[in-house]
C-alpha cells in the first residue's frame, strides 16, 4: 500500500500506463466489471482500494490536480461504504463526464 495518492499513481499507475500506453483502463480490458483490487493508497486518515476496471483519465486528472496542491477528491457514500469520486470542477474534464469510470472504496 502507498502511503499517499501521488505516490500510488507515481509507483504503481503510471509505470502500467507507459507499459501499455493505448490501454484505457487499469486492467487493459474494454468493458466489463472487475473487482480484482490493482492498488491501495492511504488518502486522509483512510486507507482505499483501487479497482482495476478503473479508467486511467480520470486518475490522471486527480494526480496533475494532486501534484499542484488541490484536493482532486470527494467522498461519496455507496452501499459499499464510501468511495471517493472526482470533484465537480475536474469531473466536467472527463472526455465523458456523464461517465465516472473511477473506482476507489474504502479498505
Amino acid at each position: 500500500m502507498q502511503p499517499s495518492f501521488v505516490s500510488f499513481m507515481e509507483a504503481v499507475v503510471l509505470p502500467a500506463h507507459a507499459a501499455s500506453p493505448s490501454d484505457k483502463r487499469l486492467d487493459g480490458w474494454r468493458t466489463g466489471g472487475n473487482f480484482a483490487v490493482f492498488g491501495e493508497f492511504q488518502y486522509g486518515t483512510r486507507h482505499w482500494k483501487v479497482h482495476a476496471d478503473t479508467h486511467y483519465e480520470p486518475l490522471m486528472l486527480a494526480y496533475e490536480a494532486a501534484k499542484s496542491g488541490a484536493d482532486p477528491f470527494v467522498e461519496v457514500p455507496t452501499k459499499r461504504g464510501s468511495s471517493l469520486d472526482l470533484t465537480a470542477d475536474l469531473r466536467v474534464r472527463l472526455s465523458e463526464p456523464r461517465f465516472k469510470y473511477l473506482y476507489i472504496y474504502e479498505r
